[in-house]
């Protein structure tokens, strides 16, 4: 279920590219440092999940890298660690989003603000792709949530939810819908048919 990672500059300039394409944009403008923070914040998480990769002399780039992150960590609300997230990330609004740098999340996650991601009990959990989760939502511990699963608003989940799953309140898991049905058009057309043909 891991999504592959960032090691080469091939590799780097995909992500970028998905993480565009995951917030309905072809190519990164000047101005999106201004009118988009949250792809901002993507674009330095990117590089220094690239310069992590780098060796000798180039490691100092990975500091670097890390020390603008976190500051803007700062100016966001955003704490998101490096090597978590597949491509095609989509944070739909800054502000609140903490995540643990032991989770593990799939390709095209779209994550809103004031959520948690978090360690509970020895494990943090692993998300498949394509999951959406909504505004407010909590998610910790050792658990697995299967891809296309959409977390609705303000819902606390601690144990695992099953590909193609709608979860609600505290761990009510519902079978009615994928998450193709509140992600943006542009995520939900890449998104592969799931067994009940959403």
């Amino acid at each position: 279920m891991a999504a592959p990672r960032i090691r080469t500059r091939a590799d780097y300039r995909e992500f970028l590219s998905l993480d565009l394409k995951a917030h309905g944009l072809k190519r990164w403008r000047l101005h999106y440092f201004l009118t988009h923070p949250e792809l901002y914040y993507q674009r330095l998480l990117r590089r220094a999940e690239y310069a992590s990769t780098r060796r000798g002399v180039g490691r100092l780039g990975y500091v670097i890298a890390r020390f603008r992150l976190a500051r803007y960590s700062l100016k966001t609300g955003i704490s998101i660690p490096p090597g978590v997230f597949g491509a095609g990330l989509s944070i739909a609004h800054y502000g609140s989003i903490v995540v643990n740098d032991n989770a593990r999340v799939g390709e095209f996650c779209r994550i809103h603000s004031a959520t948690n991601i978090g360690l509970f009990g020895g494990g943090a959990p692993t998300l498949g792709d394509f999951v959406y989760v909504g505004p407010g939502a909590v998610l910790y511990g050792p658990i697995t949530v299967g891809s296309g699963v959409s977390v609705g608003a303000n819902s606390v989940v601690h144990r695992d939810v099953a590909d193609y799953s709608t979860v609600v309140g505290v761990g009510k898991i519902l079978d009615a819908r994928s998450s193709a049905s509140v992600m943006p058009q542009w995520i939900s057309s890449l998104m592969p048919c799931s067994p009940r043909g959403d």
